[in-house]
């Protein structure tokens, strides 16, 4: 099954694996990301931002920032960790091999995720930052570029906000 994975996603793998850019970490959140999610949240409460990315030997996941909770998404196990803001002791972004990692640390507790957008991860950062948590960004250009001439186009981080505050809201 792994061998016909190759073939279906192959194109996505070589840019995830050689170029160092996950192609699925700037799109908008998918339905069933919206579905789980909006059953966590309470009503009233606004999105500020969120990041796409891998959770180590877990599949992709979801991180959401609220006005009062920070909600982490792990969509291989359909489970999500509600966490309130002012229970997280820091945030950090770092350029890695396969695009932005970052890291959260929660009441001692270290959660990462990697191949995240560097501007998703940027907006997450002033976000977190804007509500008194201790936040950096590590600001470097990506590794490589080719992936750029190959890949979709991806919609602006404005748009992929504005779209998961809607949808979010939506009863």
């Amino acid at each position: 099954m792994s061998f016909l994975n190759s073939f279906i996603h192959g194109g996505k793998l070589t840019e995830f694996l050689i170029e160092g850019h996950n192609p699925d970490a700037r799109l908008k959140l998918s339905s069933a990301d919206v579905d789980a999610l909006r059953q966590q949240m309470q009503p009233g409460e606004v999105l500020k931002a969120y990041i796409a990315g891998r959770v180590v030997m877990s599949g992709a996941g979801v991180w959401v920032l609220t006005d009062q909770h920070f909600l982490i998404r792990h969509a291989v196990q359909s489970a999500i960790t509600r966490v309130e803001v002012r229970q997280i002791d820091r945030f950090e972004a770092v350029r890695g091999r396969y695009g932005h990692t970052v890291r959260i640390t929660v009441q001692g507790r270290l959660q990462s995720l990697y191949g995240v957008d560097a501007q998703l991860a940027m907006a997450m950062h002033q976000a977190l930052q804007s509500m008194g948590i201790t936040s950096s960004f590590e600001d470097k250009p990506p590794r490589g570029t080719l992936w750029a001439a190959y890949s979709g186009p991806h919609p602006s981080v404005e748009d992929c906000l504005s779209d998961a505050r809607q949808r979010l809201m939506a009863a």
